[in-house]
């Protein structure tokens, strides 16, 4: 109904963490449809002689951040469409490329990452920078040797996918027996030396943390001319990143790979709370309202959507779509309200299935062990968010009287325990279910 049940604080402008991710995948929905499928096309550049293309071949980024992903059900794969894409060059006569590989990004503008983001964030996975050709999540895996005991040196050993040119300045320290993951590596986008530093744990012969890509479509441009190779054909000129943008009608189109639907992708998105994703969806929001592809105008565009939806935005801060900056603000009770809203919409299934269950399999961190073997595993669906001293949690809540209820909590500056913040919103959602 829109009615308000409980409020406490509700005007008050607090961090919301990752929770803020439920306003920018709410809108691709709005924008785009659940099916919406973002592409990815190849086009030959020059006439094609005797085998020989006279020119280069480009691959054209639409900001498909499916594209190789692993994490994603649906992804395209990456060897799978370099596949493709050789055989289409092979059947329009092309044995040898006398230009080169060229990755266009041009479809993203302005900043790669929010200024505001914390610098012991950047060159980690969760700040991976948002790219026209993703590939891989934008990511890859760092494998270090744990040493024998606390605080000796961990030395890396390999990186998955191999990074061409990315050295580390290593000062990765081991720590105790079961102490997790909690290394950090730092470097910039476009930066080839990273700083390792933190801990690793000891026991492990080898463990793996998750770093940045540091240039991805330039990466993929790389990998695409040596599968060439493998594949014969000959790639006389060194891979190219374009980041300006290109007339295309002049070009021969020869391959397209289809994304993943855009329910798959607001599914992880919002499951395992999946920065990169966010700040995708954020330019694209850009783009379908006739703007630059920039952030800056996704925050424009997402601040509409999120006012055209029953909250009072006078008062929100938005400083990204992922909620890793610490700059952003909002209020519990115009969050609720929007989420009162969302759930009349005709994407709100899709909506809802990307929100946290009790136990789920396909959530990550500390969020899915909420609500396991009491009445909430029948009844709640939720995004958490966390930051240092920062809790938020927004969902929707069935209740004993077949209630459907929206709610927000966001907890800022805390003392206790993260595990504490968790157990006592867990008491408040059951008194929930009971109570209404």
């Amino acid at each position: 109904t829109g009615a308000e049940l409980i409020a406490c604080n509700k005007t008050k402008n607090l961090v919301p963490a990752s929770i803020l991710k439920l306003f920018v995948t709410a809108a691709a929905l709005d924008k785009f449809g659940r099916e919406h499928m973002f592409r990815t096309r190849v086009y030959l550049d020059g006439p094609v002689s005797n085998g020989t293309l006279n020119g280069s071949v480009y691959i054209r980024g639409g900001g498909d951040p499916s594209f190789g992903s692993g994490l994603i059900k649906g992804a395209p794969a990456m060897q799978d469409e370099f596949g493709k894409w050789a055989e289409a060059l092979k059947q329009a006569g092309v044995g040898e490329i006398r230009g080169s590989v060229t990755a266009d990004d041009a479809l993203f503008e302005g900043p790669q990452l929010p200024g505001s983001w914390a610098w012991e964030d950047i060159g980690n996975y969760y700040a991976a920078q948002p790219t026209a050709l993703a590939v891989n999540d934008n990511l890859y895996r760092l494998y270090l040797k744990p040493g024998a005991k606390d605080g000796d040196p961990a030395a890396v050993l390999r990186t998955e996918p191999a990074m061409a040119g990315l050295e580390f300045k290593n000062l990765m320290l081991t720590g105790a027996k079961g102490s997790g993951d909690n290394g950090y590596i730092s470097n910039a986008p476009g930066q080839y030396l990273a700083t390792l530093r933190g801990t690793v744990p000891a026991g492990p012969a080898e463990f793996a943390i998750k770093g940045s890509i540091p240039d991805p479509a330039l990466f993929l441009a790389k990998e695409f001319a040596a599968y060439l190779e493998l594949r014969g054909i000959k790639v006389n000129g060194g891979p190219v990143k374009m980041i300006t943008e290109k007339d295309y009608g002049p070009l021969k189109f020869v391959a397209e790979t289809e994304g993943a639907p855009l329910k798959e992708i607001v599914f992880t998105t919002n499951k395992r709370s999946f920065n990169f994703y966010a700040e995708t969806l954020l330019r694209h929001l850009a783009l379908a309202a006739g703007r630059p592809g920039s952030a800056d105008s996704g925050l424009e565009a997402l601040r509409e959507f999120i006012a055209s939806n029953g909250a009072v935005v006078s008062e929100l801060r938005l400083a990204d779509a992922s909620g890793l900056s610490r700059l952003n603000s909002v209020q519990a009770g115009d969050f609720s309200a929007f989420l009162a809203r969302v759930s009349r919409e005709k994407y709100f299934p899709a909506f809802s299935d990307s929100l946290v269950f009790p136990g789920d399999p396909e959530a990550t961190g500390h969020i899915k062990k909420m609500g396991v073997k009491t009445k909430l595993e029948k009844s709640l669906r939720i995004k958490s968010g966390s930051l240092k001293g920062v809790r938020g949690y927004a969902g929707y809540l069935k209740t004993k009287k077949g209630r459907t209820l929206a709610f927000t909590s966001i907890i800022n500056n805390y003392s206790a325990s993260g595990a504490e913040v968790d157990a006592l919103h867990e008491k408040v959602l059951l008194e929930l279910v009971e109570k209404y």
